[in-house]
């Protein structure tokens, strides 16, 4: 069997674009929200859609360290987000986006 050379022919018209609204939590570091709704997530945790102060709707993020503070939360309920930044996990000693989140 011979080798594919693989070449890089690829043009804008080949690029996958996407129609989600996520919230980017470090140039916006506080979300206020209401959850629209709660579905699957692409990583087996829940995926999060809120509408924000501005009426848009916005996904959450799935990270984990969000995810677990969010996994109690209902539809309905409103929410507060605030971005804490990259913190050292004396566990792992890995790195991790951290969030205080606010439930009501």
């Amino acid at each position: 069997m011979e080798k594919q050379v693989l070449l890089d022919d690829f043009s804008d018209d080949d690029k996958v674009e996407s129609n989600l609204n996520l919230w980017n939590f470090k140039e916006e570091k506080e979300i206020l929200c209401v959850v629209k709704s709660i579905e699957k997530g692409n990583f087996g945790d829940k995926a999060y859609v809120v509408e924000n102060h501005n009426n848009e709707i916005v996904n959450i993020p799935e990270l984990t360290a969000l995810s677990t503070k969010l996994n109690n939360v209902e539809v309905g309920s409103k929410v507060k987000i605030v971005y804490l930044g990259s913190v050292k996990s004396e566990k792992s000693g890995r790195y991790y986006e951290n969030f205080d989140v606010f439930i009501k």
